[in-house]
């Protein structure tokens, strides 16, 4: 070599790429050598290079495992180099021993140079099955053994296998049947008319306590409740799903005593200051309401009388 091409080579000598400092480990471990199949394993692979190491890429490579996750820690700088580390997490869903590796590792440089590839070492993992430390490994099935002889022999057990299920209908039907007879044996009485029904009710709230006690809400609310069930059944609209003002629309529709319907509308209108004002009736004001549902019942107990006496005539009784 002359010594201008010398001096020429010297020029370009930092001009050239380098390549990254050599890793000075790679290393491959497990989390355990030893599982049961489908037991997850953490495989760490951990590379220490030098300064001019960017980032680290591994490669894993296809084998008896399945990959399930794979995590990648943040560098960490230590004294004259870097520390990479990355967890591939596997699953192993057969018996028998397998080995593990290499891992292929790139080393990335922070800048313009060439990538440095280094490889882990192998790991053997014995996958077990599942049964305890002192039973055997579970083995394939022997092929099954050829049955010979003439098939109309299995004739009475196949027809057995379709009358056993046959019976079980049979006996779900005559169950069920049973239980028909029995329920229209015990069928509730007929419901009793819808204005006994509310002079039950009143009755009944008129015994209870609570205006005693000064429970007006609670009275109310089963008031109110015992009045709509009746309308309800009576002039034949859903009261109990109506507010205050739909039910007495419904109502003036439908009935034409003008003194009932403003009686009905004095009781609805306490019932709603009691349940959503709290407001008690003043002095007097239930001797009216009582009046006015004694009046209801007493309406319409003759309306039926009346009905089931024209019925009677007609029918020739």
């Amino acid at each position: 070599m002359t010594r201008r091409a010398a001096l020429l080579l010297l020029l370009l000598l930092p001009a050239l790429p380098t390549r990254p400092e050599r890793a000075s480990q790679v290393t491959l471990s497990a989390s355990a050598t030893t599982v049961t199949i489908g037991e997850r394993i953490d495989l760490r692979v951990v590379a220490r290079a030098g300064a001019g190491v960017a980032a680290m890429r591994v490669a894993v490579p296809a084998g008896d495992y399945d990959v399930l996750a794979r995590r990648a820690l943040p560098a960490a700088d230590a004294a004259g180099g870097r520390t990479f580390e990355e967890t591939v997490t596997v699953a192993f869903f057969r018996t028998g021993e397998f080995v593990v590796g290499p891992f292929r590792v790139e080393l990335l440089p922070a800048g313009a140079g060439a990538v440095a590839v280094e490889e882990t070492g192998r790991l053997t993992v014995r996958v077990r099955s599942l049964l305890g430390e002192g039973d055997k490994d579970i083995k394939p099935l022997k092929e099954p053994l050829p049955l010979r002889g003439d098939p109309r022999r299995l004739w009475p057990f196949l027809a057995l296998s379709l009358l056993l299920p046959l019976l079980a209908a049979l006996a779900v039907h005559a169950r069920r049947r049973a239980r028909q007879r029995r329920g229209r044996a015990a069928a509730p009485p007929p419901e009793a008319p819808a204005d006994a029904e509310l002079e039950e009710r009143l009755r009944r709230l008129r015994q209870s306590e609570l205006l005693r006690r000064g429970e007006y809400r609670a009275f109310f609310i089963a008031l109110a409740a015992a009045l709509k069930r009746f309308l309800g059944r009576a002039y034949g609209f859903p009261a109990e799903d109506c507010t205050t003002a739909e039910t007495l629309a419904l109502l003036g529709q439908r009935e034409d005593d003008a003194a009932l319907v403003a009686g009905l509308e004095a009781v609805l209108a306490q019932a709603d200051l009691a349940k959503f004002a709290r407001r008690p009736p003043a002095d007097g004001e239930m001797e009216h309401l009582w009046a006015a549902l004694d009046g209801l019942v007493a309406v319409h107990r003759a309306r039926r009388e009346r009905a089931v006496e024209a019925a009677d005539a007609q029918a020739g009784r």
